[in-house]
């Protein structure tokens, strides 16, 4: 074999090398790497409540049908009385995937305030102060049990249940959406990815050749969240977000959730300067304009 040659089989065998360490870690550490209920370097448990930021909130302790015990924040606006909280939509946020929900107060006061909502924020399994570890098994088990407590509340509007993700919480929204239609009355998706295969590529770019549509190692992806297979199957109402300049989720992911999805009603809304997390502070005006029309189009009858 010539020098050449000798170099050429050293570098297949280096590079055969770091893609079979990459799999491996990709397999034995896909849930660390997705799910995140702690950052480094900051506060690890609750540090924010609701009262904080001028909201009213009620502690909600609730059970997956796992047995897994799950914590949530029921919230409202200050003021409100029963009737009002009775009379108006309940949107289900699912959050993104690092941090606890301490770190979603100043949206979801936004949320609250903004769109005259009742607005229920759980934590998944693993989560703030919910038990368990996340999986992707585990959090479709936690939505689940989210909307059937928010069902079970006559004290709520049942009627006008809307599911609203951002991020890896798109992806439990629209799974959740795609299994209980009948109970929901509209869907917000935000800043969401086609599967997690597809993520892949962009997280550990060597690994692009071997992870991917029609690549040969899918099955080494045990959190698949296949949200393009599931986004067809939903009839209901849907907005969706995207912002153009997502440095976290290509933005064509959405746009390719947008091509695949087959709601008779749809609408999407599109961030120019807005990045992964801040298209609600970044572009206001239209972000919250878009969401109070879809709101009010789909939602509700009244301003």
């Amino acid at each position: 074999m010539s020098l050449i040659g000798k170099w050429l089989f050293r570098l297949a065998c280096g590079a055969g090398g770091v893609a079979g360490l990459g799999l491996a870690l990709l397999y034995f550490f896909q849930e660390k790497i997705l799910y995140v209920p702690r950052i480094p370097g900051l506060p690890s448990g609750i540090w924010k409540y609701p009262n904080e930021f001028q909201l009213e909130y009620e502690d909600v302790s609730l059970t997956a049908g796992d047995g897994v015990k799950l914590h949530a924040w029921l919230l409202w606006g200050r003021g409100w009385t029963k009737e009002q909280i009775k009379e108006r939509p309940v949107v289900i946020f699912f959050q993104e995937n690092a941090g606890n929900m301490s770190f979603r107060l100043p949206f979801l006061r936004l949320l609250v305030y903004r769109l005259n909502v009742v607005v229920f924020a759980m934590s998944y399994r693993g989560y703030g102060l919910s038990e368990g570890r996340p999986s992707e098994a585990g959090l479709k088990r936690d939505a689940a049990a989210g909307l059937q407590y928010v069902l079970s509340r006559p004290d709520l509007a049942t009627s006008k249940v809307v599911l609203f993700g951002r991020s890896l919480g798109g992806a439990v929204a629209i799974n959740l959406a795609a299994e209980q239609q009948s109970q929901i009355k509209a869907l917000v998706v935000e800043n969401t990815f086609t599967g997690v295969q597809d993520m892949v590529a962009r997280v550990v770019p060597p690994l692009a050749l071997l992870i991917g549509q029609g690549r040969p190692c899918n099955f080494l992806v045990t959190n698949k969240w296949n949200n393009l297979a599931l986004i067809p199957k939903i009839s209901l109402p849907l907005l969706m977000m995207v912002s153009l300049r997502d440095e976290m989720v290509p933005s064509s992911q959405m746009f390719a959730l947008h091509a695949a999805q087959r709601s008779p009603h749809v609408q999407l809304e599109q961030f120019e300067h807005a990045l992964h997390m801040d298209a609600y502070d970044t572009e206001p005006e239209k972000y919250w304009g878009g969401l109070y029309r879809f709101m009010r189009t789909y939602v509700e009858d009244a301003p």
